[in-house]
């Protein structure tokens, strides 16, 4: 029997449980530096028994649409701050990623630039972008890199059909729709020892967007050009929020998961450690990711192994989501 509290291999990684964390926003900073209480939340998540950490996102300029409520490895506190930071965490064994996640790409010509007008030298601008931050984030201390390919983020855009309809060797099929990631893995990879882990939709349900048959086919592509895990997203739903027919996502899911050979975290508004173990010993599912419940509760891990079983106080009301915050607006008090 599968437990969330299991201690397991994660690629390279020993964690202490099956629980992923994965952050969102980061608005709590103040001229240039992080401030007391994010320190004070990652010390509060390392130490409850999460497996590993993903952070809040990172943008790559002040252009995107999110870099007010996210964070960047361009301001003049991101060394000191984030070596702090992956210390908190190596202090609990617990590994941790920088998730870089641009909405929008600035190729010097146009903020806003979307896959179908941005010339090879914008891509190769964007592609030296991101190994400038995988470089900052391997000397900040961090464990590895998540490239967030999904929701609608920009990278999730560019894979997509529905977005990318170029004639060259950047668009077309799947392969040459996900050639610039691929590179992009491949260079990481020569020149950094980070992990890689790569956040996708299963699927895009738009007319025209990626099926569940193409984002497996993703998957497989990702792994063999040396992605280290998945995380699995939606760009609207999840697990439990495919309201209309659960049992074929996560008939889909595990697929996928038997189509690769690398870790697949897997999401979707789980609350409760009941319903947790069940997806855990009932479906091909090792990992599971959670945001929100953290972002209500920090340490709830603690109480739900020390009591056996659990229940997240996190209403899912969204608030923290819409407001893009990094605390709650049910129980959390702004430090």
């Amino acid at each position: 029997m599968k437990d969330i509290f299991d201690k397991v291999k994660f690629s390279d990684f020993e964690i202490k449980s099956r629980v992923i964390r994965t952050g969102i926003w980061e608005r709590e900073k103040e001229d240039g530096f992080l401030n007391y209480s994010v320190f004070k939340r990652y010390d509060e998540i390392a130490k409850s028994g999460v497996g590993l950490i993903i952070s809040e996102i990172f943008a790559l300029d002040y252009h995107d649409r999110f870099y007010d409520y996210s964070t960047t490895t361009n301001y003049k506190g991101f060394m000191k701050d984030y070596k702090d930071i992956t210390t908190i965490c190596h202090k609990y064994n617990v590994p941790i990623l920088g998730q870089l996640a641009p909405f929008y790409f600035n190729d010097g010509l146009n903020h806003k630039v979307e896959a179908n007008d941005i010339s090879i030298d914008g891509i190769r601008n964007f592609q030296s972008q991101v190994l400038v931050c995988a470089k900052k984030f391997q000397y900040a201390g961090f464990d590895g890199i998540q490239l967030n390919m999904g929701n609608n983020f920009y990278l999730s855009r560019f894979i997509n059909p529905y977005f990318n309809q170029r004639k060259d060797n950047y668009g077309g099929n799947t392969f040459n729709r996900c050639r610039m990631v691929l590179e992009l893995i491949n260079a990481i990879n020569k020149n950094y020892k980070l992990h890689i882990s790569c956040k996708i939709n299963l699927e895009d349900v738009r007319k025209g967007g990626m099926t569940p048959d193409e984002g497996i086919e993703i998957a497989k592509l990702l792994e063999k050009y040396g992605a280290d895990s998945l995380q699995i997203t939606g760009r609207t739903i999840s697990v439990a929020q495919t309201k209309e027919n659960p049992e074929e996502y996560l008939k889909d899911i595990n697929r996928l998961i038997e189509n690769v050979n690398i870790p697949v975290i897997v999401g979707g508004s789980l609350r409760d450690s009941e319903t947790i173990n069940s997806m855990l010993n009932n479906n091909k599912i090792e990992f599971i990711s959670m945001s929100k419940p953290f972002t209500a509760e920090t340490n709830f891990l603690e109480k739900w192994k020390k009591n056996g079983n659990g229940i997240s106080i996190c209403k899912n009301c969204n608030n923290c989501y819409g407001k893009k915050e990094s605390r709650c607006f049910q129980y959390g008090q702004k430090e």
